[in-house]
């Protein structure tokens, strides 16, 4: 929606908006789950991460945002008022934040853009209802599974390329890091795939779709 705009134009895009602007270092916390919000962020440089924390302490990688990605803008269009996740700076980053009554004044005196918006919000929650199904598997291999003919899907490939770091592969599917590695290795040795730093490929697709049925 944004993403192929630069800060500049960013900038000149909300123009007429009331907005403020923050900068965070590598790792800073933007703002902690289910801690208020009211505020739709508009990253203008670097990256943000989505995490939840479960009460068994274990982190949950939700997705990941550049240049151009709103979040929190779910809010602007429901009664909640706290951020359903924690916002965390994965990079040196800035954010520009912008009033949920403003977000929504601006949405209304621009319908091509609400358009977009709209769009663009219905996809977030797609993904994240593929996530939920994700977590739903009972084992780390079911898992694994799914991520990869979800990403087959997408790319429209068997050679799937990893748009993330193995520690955030681990999180998002949520289980350890080690065991991820181990798993990997283990399916590997067993013929369903083969992989590189950054790319797995899918050898035998009918019996990784067969994982998920039992």
């Amino acid at each position: 929606m944004l993403r192929n705009k630069n800060r500049k134009e960013l900038l000149e895009f909300f123009k007429d908006v009331k907005y403020s602007i923050n900068t965070y270092d590598k790792g800073e916390i933007i703002a902690l789950e289910n801690s208020p919000c009211d505020k739709i962020g508009l990253v203008l440089s670097g990256s943000v991460d989505i995490k939840r924390i479960l009460t068994s302490n274990k982190i949950v990688h939700v997705s990941s945002f550049n240049s151009g990605h709103l979040f929190g803008e779910i809010i602007a269009f429901s009664n909640a008022s706290l951020y359903p996740a924690t916002v965390l700076s994965s990079t040196n980053s800035e954010v520009m934040f912008i009033d949920k009554d403003d977000f929504i004044y601006f949405c209304t005196n621009h319908p091509d853009f609400l358009r977009l918006f709209l769009n663009d919000l219905t996809n977030k929650i797609l993904t994240l209802n593929k996530s939920i199904t994700g977590l739903s598997f009972s084992t780390i291999r079911q898992k694994i599974c799914n991520f990869l003919i979800q990403e087959s899907n997408i790319q429209g490939t068997n050679f799937i390329k990893l748009n993330m770091t193995k520690q955030k592969l681990s999180e998002s599917l949520g289980v350890p890091r080690p065991s991820l590695s181990r798993e990997l290795i283990n399916m590997k040795d067993h013929g369903l795939i083969d992989y590189t730093k950054d790319i797995i490929k899918i050898v035998d697709k009918n019996a990784i779709e067969n994982i998920l049925m039992e």
